[in-house]
């Protein structure tokens, strides 16, 4: 053993995270990540979290993505065709295609794809966006032939293709039967990807395996589609939840990139050997306020602590400068995001205290709810209470388990304010969809506001859509349903040996760029 991995060995085996022993042995390249957690699984669309998302998007596809600039791109479909009253949708599928068992993709595993994920008997949470329940219903989806997919709409829907490119539903990725066993059980995922599931030993590491047989798309990549020309063979990710043994991981040399944090990120940028790459991401930081709360009935107290709360502030401190505030939940690099956009309350203390008056404000306890989990929620809560307390409000602060904030967020209750994150949504209407509704959870529930967001998923029209975002964008800072912070920046530490490396707004690793210097 090398005196780096003498010194590391403690600390590993304390977390048992297995970074030296499972090395594997015949790869001709391997580039070693960590997840900060486990993958939930390796079902697309039905065993899923963020870093689970991760690691299936390298071996599932489907019949489009998310272009660079959030723009609906065909990736197993060559092309589609909508019809011009907005009901039919038909893709016309790409020949060649190979799933990783070696036969060729056609539109009867396209629609036994479908119905696993969208069908009535589905297990996945995404089936609820196609039946109905959500607004959009399908009312039919079949293979006409081999090369062609059919699915047509019982009302015409403006977001149908951004929500089967969804990262949460897998995007609605097209499998071989194969992936599950004669009983329906789910077995392995034979998907399209560059990549092919192969060991995963939880708690300690998923490996993927390059697809040696990988059908690319010839146009250059382009956000998650594309060409995609994988070069590593093989990706390791071993599962360290600490930070702290993240970055000593790197340093040593027993990682090669992994995601870190700000202040780690300004440790490493000069430092020889390594490369950081900073990111602004889609991904929305906010203080989410609880449409139940007594106190936050009325509009003037909710603008008041818009007022008294700085995004700019907060964010150049938590983010050590890297970041800067972006309060819409439209996210900056959005084809949506304009002048409109950019627009928030102005840090005003004194127009604060004045709202505050106005409004009968008597020192009504304002609880806000963090948890201490990676992305800062602490911190910025923490800064938030003090801007708030400076104001006047008498803002106390519970830290508490992230089960525990997440079942607040269900149930709109135990809060007034919580140090929140959402997740990225590439579609300007689902920006807002994702707060915006009458169930309890939401905490926009203005009507006005919900019958605007109903019609910017509807509306096919460019123009419209951006009217009618402009105009959300507008009543979110007068009637403040959550204090917006910023789009998250995404930190990552890599070895010099690693190159190709780029992230982007989405956040979702794209493992066939990176190439591993000789």
């Amino acid at each position: 053993m090398n005196i780096r991995n003498k010194l590391l060995a403690p600390l590993l085996t304390a977390t048992a995270i297995g970074l030296v022993s499972v090395a594997p042995a015949m790869a001709e390249s391997v580039v070693r990540m960590a997840l900060n957690a486990d993958i939930r699984g390796t079902n697309p669309g039905v065993t899923r979290d963020g870093n689970t998302d991760i690691v299936h998007s390298q071996f599932v596809e489907g019949l489009v993505t998310y272009g660079e600039n959030f723009e609906i791109i065909p990736m197993l479909a060559e092309t589609y065709d909508i019809s011009d009253d907005g009901l039919t949708y038909t893709f016309h599928l790409r020949h060649g295609v190979k799933f990783h068992n070696g036969e060729e993709m056609t539109a009867k595993e396209v629609e036994w794809s479908w119905n696993r994920l969208a069908g009535e008997e589905s297990e996945s949470h995404c089936k609820n966006y196609f039946n109905g329940k959500n607004g959009m219903k399908v009312v039919s989806a079949k293979a006409l032939d081999d090369d062609t997919f059919e699915v047509k709409l019982e009302t015409p829907f403006a977001v149908f293709l951004a929500t089967i490119a969804r990262f949460d539903c897998g995007s609605m990725g097209v499998l071989h039967p194969d992936s599950v066993n004669a009983d329906g059980s789910w077995n392995t995922p034979i998907g399209t990807g560059p990549y092919m599931m192969g060991d995963h030993l939880p708690g300690r590491y998923v490996e993927l395996k390059r697809f040696p047989d990988y059908a690319s798309r010839d146009e250059p990549m382009n956000g998650l589609g594309g060409g995609k020309h994988a070069e590593v063979d093989t990706l390791h990710f071993d599962i360290v939840s600490e930070g702290a043994v993240t970055k000593t991981a790197l340093l040593a040399g027993d990682l090669d990139l992994v995601p870190i944090d700000a202040m780690t990120a300004t440790e490493l940028k000069d430092k020889p050997g390594f490369k950081v790459d900073a990111t602004q991401s889609a991904v929305w930081d906010t203080y989410l306020l609880s449409p139940l709360d007594p106190v936050l009935k009325d509009v003037r107290i909710r603008q008041a602590m818009a007022h008294a709360i700085d995004p700019q502030q907060i964010m150049a401190a938590i983010t050590e400068g890297f970041g800067k505030a972006s309060p819409s939940p439209v996210p900056p690099m959005s084809k949506n995001f304009t002048a409109v956009e950019a627009e928030y309350p102005a840090y005003d203390v004194e127009l604060a205290k004045s709202l505050m008056k106005e409004a009968g404000y008597n020192g009504e306890e304002i609880k806000i709810l963090a948890t201490r989990r990676n992305g800062a929620y602490y911190e910025r809560a923490l800064m938030a209470q003090a801007m708030l307390m400076d104001a006047g409000f008498n803002a106390t602060l519970e830290v508490v388990e992230w089960g525990t904030q997440l079942e607040a967020y269900r149930t709109g209750e135990g809060y007034a304010m919580q140090s929140f994150t959402f997740s990225p949504r590439l579609q300007a209407g689902l920006s807002f969809e994702m707060f915006t509704g009458s169930e309890v959870r939401k905490a926009w529930q203005n009507p006005e506001a919900i019958a605007l967001v109903n019609e910017s998923l509807q509306t096919g029209d460019p123009e419209h859509l951006q009217q009618i975002i402009d105009e959300l964008s507008r009543r979110f800072n007068e009637d403040v349903p959550a204090i917006g912070l910023g789009h998250r920046m995404l930190f990552t530490g890599m070895s010099d040996r690693v190159e190709g490396f780029q992230d982007w707004g989405a956040g979702v690793l794209r493992g066939w760029m990176l190439r591993v210097a000789d």
